[in-house]
């Protein structure tokens, strides 16, 4: 982080204040990119068919990614998240109006470990687009708000967070699905801004509008830790905000 701890003290902001803003807030996440073997070990996919329980319906809804959950290293997040099981995201942010109810529009599906699965699409008449698939790496990122709006405490947060806005690609790999850490955010944090309700609301998944071609937007799953930690995936809200 030494780019980023040259920066915040170019621009003035008091050394105390960098260091507890990176020993605090600062938060490791996993990052999922297409990348080459000696990146990382496969974690995920993109695209194609969804590996779904062949005696679970396959929602009417383009399947964007499935992330491997025995295979994201366990110090990668900060999240209680299962040792093992799949988890598949499902996102249409064409037609169903991403900024309405996200049941009308997403899906998060949990398969647990040892299930028997079989990679189908939905069917019928209009079924949704399939994306090309490939191959997910996993590598440990750090991870920083980009936006300090709802962190109390530090007199710098503003210039604190617009390094990490300029400077996160040169510390990032730039991975297309993120699991834990913080939000990426142009307009709307999704975090505090979802009707949710009350809790300790963390991001689960982010994925980027590279995934979906011909969208400029990204998708929000988030979850309350305890939610999360007793695997009620069902808990899970989605939400969508565009870039560019």
């Amino acid at each position: 982080m030494e780019l980023f701890r040259d920066e915040a003290l170019r621009l003035g902001v008091p050394q105390d204040e960098v260091e507890r803003w990176l020993g605090t807030i600062l938060r490791p996440c996993a990052s999922l990119g297409p990348g080459k073997p000696t990146d990382g070990p496969v974690a995920g996919r993109l695209g194609g068919l969804p590996p779904i329980p062949e005696d679970e319906p396959v929602p009417n809804l383009p399947f964007l990614a499935s992330v491997d959950l025995a295979a994201i290293p366990p110090d990668a997040t900060d999240l209680p998240l299962p040792k093992e099981g799949t988890l598949l995201f499902f996102a249409d942010t064409f037609e169903n109006a991403p900024y309405g109810d996200y049941r009308d529009w997403s899906r998060l599906v949990y398969v647990p470990a040892g299930r028997p699965v079989a990679e189908r699409g939905p069917g019928g008449e209009r079924p949704p687009k399939v994306y090309p698939g490939g191959d997910l790496r996993v590598v440990i990122d750090p991870s920083l708000p980009n936006r300090s709006d709802h962190i109390k405490g530090f007199p710098h947060g503003d210039e604190l967070a617009e390094v990490w806005w300029d400077y996160s690609y040169e510390m990032q790999t730039g991975g297309l699905v993120q699991i834990g850490g913080y939000p990426w955010v142009e307009n709307n944090d999704p975090i505090p801004d979802i009707e949710h309700g009350p809790g300790d609301w963390v991001l689960l998944a982010e994925i980027g509008s590279a995934v979906v071609e011909g969208d400029m937007g990204r998708v929000y799953w988030v979850i309350r830790r305890d939610d999360l930690a007793a695997g009620r995936f069902t808990q899970a809200r989605a939400a969508y905000d565009m870039t560019g």
